[in-house]
């Protein structure tokens, strides 16, 4: 039985003093052939409203003992029903009144009315009591419509609704169990962050926010930098006007920042992380795992960074792959964000998703290193191609035509290389994708923008403090695309401007 108040147009009848019903005395909604009530009462007058889902429909309202029910017309569409109550037991009269937008619940505007569509807790501990009721009530179909605030949604469509947020809410059980003694999170200590750019220093400060006691420690080149973060707790080159978390601090020394670390945070640029891990191997222990967070492909060996760290470091070690659509200024505001950590060994995968997962962090889990960094490298030359329409102000059509065939191009060259095709539908494909190709903090698209007002690249390059990926990795994409015989014009085209 579904009930609701009618609108404010409406007023109850001037001969009957509104009083509300106990709904906790109504059926649930979870009891056989019952659906969501609500009624009003002046004295022994109850006001129902009813939609039969089949003809000679039963409609049935309880107080207290009493059972009332009358038998609806048939092939009735919606009826208001006045039962008037000669004593607490029978049922002495009724009549029926057709209405057009069945809405006919009219409780006085001053009472307090529960939740809408909600039935008390007394009412769901009853719940064996009502199904002893012999009437049998089918007021709104399953196929029905029931209409709030211009949205329809059948009962069996709003319990659907319903299972897939329970579902969708289990991802809270990590939250509740991070914790746990012998957990990452909880065993770790300290974690090195290789680079103090703004994207490192964002997933080390979110890591520091995780927990109080965890050392989380910067190696940076800049001696200056390193003053700035250990006196005024802000990365005054890169994320100027945030704080730092109290538990972390920089240092220029390679040695003493991977002392003791138990996980390394890479987040150098590409192009210089072979440089950077050739000098700090003599530090870092083979088993010390690294957390990479840097997206491109090296110019020249046209490797990705689960190619180039064991060729840099000369031996194998532990590494995951973190991708997905995160500026790092919405980290540090500490926003809801979605990442990937992708990686061969699933264990470490599951590590670095405990190690970062958050209330306002979400972290899946893939083996598809190749699918996660190619989207993550490719994503940023689309970027560029999406910047210079923008810039050029060619117009939302042409961009969104122009992002299309880049995504496509982008799947036909992982697809070759060996990605799985559902990477690409993830965060770390479509989802990194227009991030950073509709991004206002996307570095790649404003070197876009900038080109197609005129600018050259050599000054846009020159007034920039980071680093644009997407610039170096345009021109291994021509390569890729000869090696593996695809055809990718949008993205070898940024190469040729760039030239």
């Amino acid at each position: 039985m579904l009930c609701r108040p009618l609108p404010p147009a409406v007023q109850p009848l001037p001969s009957q003093p509104q009083a509300l019903f106990n709904r906790a005395a109504l059926p649930s909604a979870s009891s056989r052939g019952y659906r969501q009530c609500g009624t009003a009462r002046s004295h022994n007058t109850f006001t129902l409203q009813c939609i039969p889902s089949r003809p000679n429909g039963v409609v049935a309202a309880r107080s207290g003992p009493a059972v009332q029910a009358l038998q609806p017309d048939s092939g009735a569409e919606a009826q208001v029903v006045k039962l008037k109550l000669a004593d607490s037991e029978n049922v002495t009269s009724s009549s029926r009144l057709s209405v057009e937008d069945g809405e006919i619940l009219q409780p006085d505007p001053d009472d307090v009315v529960p939740e809408a569509g909600f039935l008390s807790d007394e009412a769901l501990r009853n719940l064996d009591e009502y199904r002893r009721v012999e009437a049998t009530s089918a007021v709104v179909s399953s196929s029905s419509a029931h209409t709030t605030n211009g949205f329809a949604y059948s009962p069996a469509q709003r319990n659907q609704i319903r299972e897939s947020w329970v579902a969708l809410m289990r991802w809270s059980k990590v939250f509740r169990t991070k914790r746990l003694a012998g957990s990452p999170l909880e065993a770790a200590k300290k974690v090195v962050v290789f680079g103090g750019g703004s994207f490192g220093t964002a997933m080390g400060c979110a890591l520091a926010r995780q927990k109080a006691d965890l050392e989380v420690v910067l190696l940076v080149r800049d001696p200056y930098l390193c003053k700035d973060i250990n006196t005024l707790h802000e990365n005054t080159r890169y994320l100027k006007g945030f704080k730092m978390p109290a538990n972390v601090r920089a240092t220029t020394l390679a040695a003493e920042a991977i002392s003791g670390a138990q996980y390394a945070l890479h987040a150098v640029p590409v192009q210089s992380s072979r440089a950077f891990l050739q000098g700090i191997k003599e530090h870092l222990p083979a088993h010390v795992p690294i957390i990479c967070v840097s997206k491109g492909l090296e110019v020249g060996s046209s490797q990705m960074m689960s190619e180039l760290i064991p060729s840099a470091l000369g031996r194998k070690q532990p590494a995951v792959f973190l991708s997905g659509p995160s500026f790092a200024r919405e980290v540090m505001q500490n926003r809801p964000t979605g990442v990937v950590a992708a990686s061969k060994d699933a264990k470490l995968a599951r590590t670095a998703q405990a190690l970062f997962a958050s209330p306002t962090m979400r972290v899946n889990t893939t083996a598809d290193v190749v699918g996660v960094e190619i989207c993550g490298a490719l994503k940023n030359v689309l970027a560029i191609a999406a910047g210079i329409v923008e810039g050029m102000d060619l117009g939302h059509n042409a961009l969104a035509a122009l992002v299309a065939q880049g995504v496509s191009e982008i799947r036909w060259l992982s697809a070759k290389m060996g990605a799985k095709p559902t990477t690409m539908s993830g965060l770390s494909g479509l989802g990194d994708i227009m991030l950073t190709c509709y991004g206002d903090l996307s570095r790649n698209r404003s070197v876009g923008i900038r080109l197609g007002r005129g600018e050259r690249l050599e000054d846009i390059l020159a007034s920039s403090s980071q680093v644009a990926e997407g610039v170096a990795t345009a021109g291994v994409v021509v390569g890729l695309a000869r090696k593996y015989r695809v055809s990718l014009p949008v993205l070898t085209a940024v190469a040729q401007v760039l030239d």
